[in-house]
């Protein structure tokens, strides 16, 4: 197949991958970047494609490199959020609280950057900063499960409103009642709770 230029290569390279044939599409993608080195299209696709697969190494080789030369303020982001979870991964507490600060800093308002920090600094021992953060999101988007089960697990875990996080960790598996995590959080909360049947 001859193409008419990277943006051609691209455009096909974008059109396999949301046709699930990520073999294809990486191929495509690397070739873009043999000819185009640091195109922000082939990095980022190429960084996600490689963080679903858990190449983790891989995935933030393509992901700093967006970050490095800053050469799209949407794309930069998306990669500091990518780059945040792969380090909680990895359990680099430390280095994923740094991608997703460098996102606050734009005053970007994202719910799950808040949820993800607090996280973070549960994972961290810190429970003021991860209250106050799984508040934050739980503000922001009262009915986002994920923010609101955080929000809940912790007024239980550090005894802050045992009662409060039990309601909003029955209300979280109403809603979503097959959940492992919510229902271990529920689960938690009870206990927390003094119901231990």
């Amino acid at each position: 197949m001859k193409y008419n230029g990277v943006n051609e290569l691209v455009k096909e390279a974008i059109y396999q991958f949301n046709r699930k044939n990520l073999e294809e599409s990486e191929v495509s993608f690397l070739k873009v970047l043999d000819i185009d080195p640091t195109n922000p299209e082939a990095h980022y696709y190429l960084g996600l494609m490689y963080a679903r697969e858990r190449n983790y190494s891989k995935a933030v080789l393509h992901l700093k490199n967006i970050v490095d030369t800053g050469i799209s303020f949407l794309f930069t982001q998306q990669c500091h959020m990518i780059l945040g979870y792969i380090y909680y991964e990895n359990r680099e507490y430390q280095r994923a609280e740094a991608e997703f600060l460098k996102i606050l800093k734009t005053n970007l308002k994202v719910v799950q950057v808040y949820a993800a920090l607090a996280a973070i600094y549960y994972q961290l021992k810190q429970p003021e900063k991860a209250l106050e953060f799984a508040k934050k999101a739980y503000e922001m988007d009262s009915y986002n499960t994920n923010a609101k089960n955080t929000y809940g697990f912790l007024l239980c875990e550090y005894e802050k409103d045992t009662e409060k996080g039990l309601e909003l960790l029955k209300e979280v598996t109403r809603i979503k009642p097959n959940n492992p995590a919510y229902l271990d959080s529920l689960g938690w909360a009870y206990y927390k709770n003094g119901d231990i049947k």
